[in-house]
């Protein structure tokens, strides 16, 4: 089942797509919520672990909630099929 679900069309998609939308408002939480508006903290090494962490927990999420989504759609085809025959 893993490999269907990841060989769907429209997958891999779906997880970066995802992941991008979650990076984004990581990223405006952290720095409106965490910071005060700050900008004297954000040194080069601040921002990247930030991005970096975003990205990692972007794409981790995007896969999961993917993953789930489409696992659902192709048994879902799998039991309309079933139901037809």
């Amino acid at each position: 089942m893993f490999q269907r679900v990841v060989s769907h069309q429209g997958f891999w998609k779906s997880v970066f797509g995802l992941a991008g939308m979650f990076c984004v408002v990581y990223l405006l939480i952290d720095f409106f919520f965490t910071n005060d508006s700050n900008l004297d903290i954000y040194t080069f090494d601040h921002v990247s672990k930030l991005i970096l962490g975003g990205i990692a927990s972007g794409c981790i999420y995007g896969f999961i909630v993917s993953y789930f989504k489409f696992k659902g759609k192709i048994k879902g085809q799998e039991r309309n099929q079933e139901l037809d025959d």
